[in-house]
């Protein structure tokens, strides 16, 4: 059995001005862990904090959230923000071991 791709797993504890993953890369899976007894939300950008919405995810209260995203993921071309991340101890994404400039896609 082969393997398709590597995967590089990258932790965040806090939204961020700065990119979780450097640029470019596909985000294969999130997996978020709500810290309240209160739902929480993560939202991912690209380019910056403030940039373009590429994928949100809700954590319902005290629970832990693993989701895989099907096919090549989602192309962020500028790299993973997390400009909002309510009510969650900690997210990690999933994401494609080796980023290059000729990574690119539909939505980048």
């Amino acid at each position: 059995m082969g393997f398709k791709a590597d995967i590089q797993a990258t932790r965040a504890t806090a939204a961020s001005s700065t990119a979780v993953v450097a640029p470019p890369v596909r985000l294969k899976g999130v997996i978020a862990a709500n810290a309240s007894g209160s739902s929480g939300v993560v939202v991912m950008t690209t380019t910056q904090k403030t940039g373009t919405t590429l994928f949100t995810i809700d954590v319902p209260a005290g629970d832990v959230v693993n989701f895989s995203l099907p096919e090549d993921g989602i192309l962020f071309p500028q790299g993973i923000f997390i400009s909002t991340m309510t009510n969650v101890a900690a997210v990690t994404v999933l994401t494609d071991k080796y980023s290059a400039p000729e990574l690119v896609g539909q939505n980048g």
